[in-house]
C-alpha cells in the first residue's frame, strides 16, 4: 500500500514539474538549435535544418520529444500534435510594440506592463515604406490577439502579438445582491495579472454611481456588464431642484414623477403642480437647464 501510494505521489510530481512545448518556436537561422527549445542547455547542438527554400518547419511532436530524449532531457511530455519553427523576419518591430503599448495603456489607468513580443503570421523580408498600424477595437480584453499594417494599397500585413502586464481592477469583497450599490466598502482594488476578460473591468468607482445588474460572487472582477448607472433619484422622492437665473440660483423642491440616474433627464412635479424636465446631478438633486 505504502509503495503504491509513492508511486502515486512520484507521478502527480513528475506531471507537475513536466515541460510542454510551445506550438510555435521563432529561430534566427535556417536551423533549429536545441537552444531554441531548451533555456541554457549544457552543449547546444543542432536538431533539424529549415529548407532553404521555406521559411517554416513543421514536425511532429513525438519526434522532437524523441530527439531531446536521446539528449537527456526527458523532463518534457506532450501536449500537441505538431511543432513548429519559423524563421525570424529581419525587420524592427519597435512601432508595433509602441501601438500595442500605447492601446493597452489608453485603456487601463493602472496598467504594469512587463514584455510585448510582436510577430508576423508570415515570413516578409522588410516593411513597406508608408504604413498605418490598426486593431480590433476590444484587442485591451486579452493577453494576445492580432495587429495589422495597412498600405497605401489596402494591403494588409498580419502580426500576431502576446503582451504580459498586471492591471488594477475591482473586486467584489463578498456575494452582492441584484441592485446592490457599490462603494468603496463592498470593493476592493486587486492587481491582477491580464488574461482575458468577457468584458470592460472596472477600474474606479465614484460614489453613489453604480448598482449591480444582477448577483455576484465574492472575489468576482467587475465588469461593465456587470453594473448599471445608480438611480439617483426614485420616483415619489422629493428633489431639490436648482436654476442658475443669470448670476442668482434659484432652489426649489419638486417631486420625481420618474427615477433617474446621473445626467439623465426625468419629470419632476412643482408645489403647484407644474410639470417640468430637470436633468439628475445627485442623490435626489437635479438642475434645470
Amino acid at each position: 500500500m505504502i509503495f503504491k501510494l509513492s508511486l502515486l505521489l512520484l507521478f502527480s510530481y513528475t506531471l507537475l514539474v513536466a515541460e510542454h512545448f510551445e506550438s510555435n518556436y521563432f529561430v534566427k537561422d535556417d536551423f533549429v538549435m536545441l537552444s531554441d527549445v531548451v533555456s541554457n542547455p549544457n552543449k547546444d547542438v543542432k536538431l533539424f535544418d529549415i529548407d532553404a527554400n521555406r521559411h517554416t518547419k513543421r514536425i511532429k511532436e513525438e519526434d522532437l520529444l524523441k530527439r531531446l530524449q536521446d539528449l537527456g532531457y526527458t523532463s518534457f511530455s506532450p501536449k500537441h500534435n505538431y511543432i513548429q519553427f519559423s524563421k525570424k523576419s529581419p525587420i524592427s518591430v519597435e512601432k508595433l510594440k509602441n501601438y500595442v503599448q500605447n492601446f493597452y495603456e489608453n485603456k487601463y489607468t493602472n496598467i504594469t506592463i512587463q514584455n510585448i513580443s510582436v510577430e508576423p503570421r508570415s515570413y516578409i523580408e522588410k516593411l513597406p515604406a508608408l504604413y498605418e498600424i490598426g486593431s480590433d477595437d476590444d484587442i485591451h480584453l486579452k493577453n494576445s490577439g492580432i495587429i495589422f499594417l495597412e498600405t497605401l494599397q489596402n494591403k494588409k500585413i498580419f502580426f500576431n502579438y502576446t503582451i504580459r502586464a498586471k492591471v488594477e481592477v475591482i473586486q467584489a469583497r463578498d456575494e452582492m445582491k441584484r441592485s446592490t450599490e457599490l462603494s468603496n466598502i463592498n470593493t476592493q482594488k486587486e492587481s491582477i495579472i491580464l488574461d482575458k476578460f468577457r468584458a470592460m473591468p472596472l477600474q474606479n468607482i465614484e460614489a453613489h454611481t453604480l448598482e449591480l445588474k444582477h448577483r455576484v460572487k465574492a472575489g468576482r472582477v467587475l465588469t461593465s456588464r456587470d453594473v448599471v448607472g445608480l438611480y439617483l433619484i426614485r420616483r415619489g422622492s422629493k428633489v431639490n431642484v436648482t436654476l442658475l437665473d443669470g448670476r442668482v440660483i434659484i432652489s426649489f423642491l419638486a417631486e420625481a414623477s420618474q427615477n433617474g440616474r446621473y445626467g439623465e433627464n426625468i419629470s419632476v412635479v412643482k408645489s403647484d403642480g407644474t410639470k417640468i424636465k430637470v436633468v439628475v446631478t445627485g442623490k435626489n438633486k437635479a438642475e434645470m437647464r
